[in-house]
Formats: C-alpha cells, structure tokens, sequence
C-alpha cells in the first residue's frame, strides 16, 4: 500500500505538545533556544502550515515580551498580525526614554548648530533685521539588541524641521523658535532580509511574510512627533563659523 512522505496537516500537529508547537522560537529574552523537535517538524510543513505555526509562536513571543514589560514591542507584532494596516501612534516620551532616540535627536540639533546655510543666512542679516529660517534634517538610527527598541521597530528615522526668528543687533543674534521632531518607520518584512535575535539566532523576513500572506497579518506605519523650543545668543566668528548652541 503507498504512503505519502508528506504528514498531513493534523499528524504534523498532533506529533508536538502546545508547548512544543509555540516553542519554535524560545525565550530570545532570557536566550532560551527553541524546541529542537518543533523547529524539525517546522521544515517538514507546507507554508501554509508554517504560517499557522509561526502565527502562534509570534503569539507567544507577545506573551514573553509583556511578561517582561515590553508592552510597546508587543504592541507593534499584535498590531502586525491584527492586520488593520492603520498607522500606530508611538508614545513621544516612551520613545526619548531610549538613549538611541536621544543619541539622533541630538544628531540632528547638532546640525543645525553647524548648518552652513545658516551661516548664509545670518550673513545677510543687516543691524536691526528679523528674519524666519527653516530648515531640515533627517537621521536614521537602529535600536541596540539588548534593548526593547530593538524589537519594537527596525531602523526607524528622525526628521527634525526648525522655524527659527533671528534678530540681529550689531555683533549680537537672538535666536527664538522650535525645532519639530518627526520620528518614524514601517513595519514591515523583506524577503531577503533577517534579523538578529539575541539567544536564537538569524531569523529570516521570508518566515513572516507567510503570516502575511496565508493570516491576514498587514505592514503598518508607526509615527511620533514632538517639539522643543529654544532661546539663544550667538555670535558670529570672523571666520563665518556660528558659536551657537542650542543644548
């Protein structure tokens, strides 16, 4: 009598425990490898069946991430695999209490500090005349493995626009005005791409692009925005150099 080499779908399943079947991933948060048995079985699924098993293994990795209080990380792969595709509003302040977000805001203020058109600008600026300047800048910038920002978005980006009124009193610049930041990123999945997760390994797009293909899951835009103001006299060199500073 012929057998086929393929298992069907029930017998791949029924040959793991729940705890098998969502430990394809194991604990990356406490470098806990994956199931040896489930990740074997994994290989021996159609991608359909992949799909279904990568959806309950990301449903446990939401679990593991809010044990360990990383609610924003978990929010976005719930949101992913939710499917709405709506754009997520990101917590400002959630997002400057990570060193990286402030490493690139600060990136960006420093460039304004240097910014060459800037000088022009002041340059030109006769005794007694107010003038608005608007710039721009942009900084990407990736979360650091260890951390939850890591997890929660990949290389995400800050845009920072100032509107800034100069007045000029002889050698003298007063400097009143807001520097905007935009941060932003997609979430979403590349097939040649992977990722690194500490205590698991390389971990390849391609895998969730079947959760998206066979469950529903959708990529989403995640934004926040914030603004600072500031208030500064500067001078400026005769070499044309600013002595600005904004920090």
């Amino acid at each position: 009598m012929y057998t086929s080499r393929l298992k069907p779908e029930l017998d791949l399943k029924k040959s793991l425990t729940p705890s098998e079947y969502t430990n394809l991933f194991g604990d990356p948060f406490w470098t806990l490898p994956g199931n040896a048995k489930a990740k074997s079985i994994y290989w021996q699924m159609d991608d359909k069946q992949k799909a279904e098993m990568l959806k309950a293994n990301y449903i446990k990795m939401i679990e593991k991430a809010r044990q360990r209080n990383w609610n924003h990380a978990a929010d976005n792969l719930q949101w992913w695999l939710d499917g709405s595709g709506f754009t997520k509003i990101i917590d400002f302040k959630w997002l400057r209490s990570q060193r990286e977000v402030l490493a690139c805001e600060n990136v960006n203020i420093e460039r304004f500090e240097n910014d060459k058109d800037l000088r022009v600008f002041v340059k030109k600026l006769n005794d007694g005349q107010t003038d608005n300047y608007i710039a721009h800048f942009d900084h990407s910038f990736d979360g650091g493995i260890f951390g939850e920002l890591y997890y929660m978005c990949g290389t995400s980006t800050i845009t920072s626009k100032c509107n800034f009124k100069i007045t000029r009193k002889k050698n003298d610049y007063i400097l009143s005005g807001i520097i905007v930041h935009n941060w932003w990123d997609i979430y979403d999945w590349h097939k040649s791409a992977h990722a690194f997760i500490y205590g698991f390994g390389i971990v390849g797009d391609s895998d969730a692009l079947l959760v998206e293909k066979y469950c529903g899951a959708k990529p989403f835009k995640m934004r926040s925005t914030w603004k600072q103001n500031f208030n500064a006299t500067f001078q400026r060199e005769s070499s044309g150099e600013l002595n600005l500073k904004l920090k």
